[in-house]
């Protein structure tokens, strides 16, 4: 004897694959809201970064620009020392050579200084994985 479905078996595997369907449907549209959240976050957070760097971009212009004065009459009081032990021509050329000296040493030691420096802060800007609410 062979069982015919009952409309009450038939109803609920009716009922069954719609729920399944709108809870497919219902996983969409979470996962689609989860990416544009995902997306507006990383906008944000590329945005806080650039503004970051900017703003230590114009901090260090700023102090460049108000050293460079400052470095200029520091020079200008070595030659008048150096004026003290040999002529006016030779103590502005021992200035420029312990400029050139200066330049020479930072040139030199430039990865030491300059490379490792930035290279190590724009790493920890943009690669630091850990926001300041994971670290308290």
């Amino acid at each position: 004897m062979v069982s015919t479905p009952s409309f009450i078996n038939l109803y609920s595997e009716l009922l069954m694959k719609s729920k399944i369907t709108d809870e497919l449907k219902d996983l969409f549209s979470q996962t689609v809201t989860w990416g544009k959240l995902e997306l507006e976050y990383m906008k944000l957070t590329a945005a806080e970064k650039l503004i970051i760097l900017i703003s230590t971009l114009i901090v260090g212009a700023i102090f460049v620009l108000f050293l460079l004065p400052i470095f200029i009459m520091l020079l200008f009081a070595l030659a008048g020392v150096f004026r003290m032990f040999m002529s006016a021509p030779l103590a502005y050329l021992s200035v420029a050579g312990v400029v050139m000296l200066i330049l020479a040493l930072v040139y030199v030691f430039r990865n030491v200084l300059v490379v490792n420096v930035v290279s190590r802060f724009v790493t920890k800007l943009f690669l630091d994985r850990k926001t300041s609410q994971d670290k308290k």
